[in-house]
């Protein structure tokens, strides 16, 4: 039991040595909504904390917030064309069919 706690004590004491820089830290971010926003948030505490963080951000425009500077980097992309017509396609089936069939609000539907 002794040897545990020392092994464990020793792994706490090196990694400070072993990992004095800051990590290089990828998000991604494949919805919008409360993914992203959780995310940006994460993401905005590493940076604060000095790591070096990008977030790797779906550009469509699925439930994303208005974009604002942050301070770390962002790199969006997008979906082939086709990918991105059948990806609409599923997110308004599955809104329609988590609204019971009801009408879905037209600024959830995707344009």
């Amino acid at each position: 039991m002794a040897g545990q706690r020392a092994l464990l004590l020793a792994g706490f004491l090196l990694s400070g040595f072993l990992l004095p820089e800051a990590a290089e830290i990828l998000t991604v971010s494949s919805l919008g909504g409360s993914h992203y926003l959780l995310l940006d948030r994460v993401s905005q505490i590493l940076q604060d904390h000095g790591h070096n963080v990008t977030m790797l951000l779906y550009g469509g425009d699925y439930l994303i917030p208005k974009k604002k500077e942050n301070a770390y980097q962002v790199i969006s992309w997008l979906l082939p064309e086709d990918h991105e017509k059948e990806l609409k396609e599923h997110f308004d089936s599955y809104m329609k069919e988590a609204l019971h069939g009801s009408t879905v609000p037209s600024c959830i539907l995707i344009d």
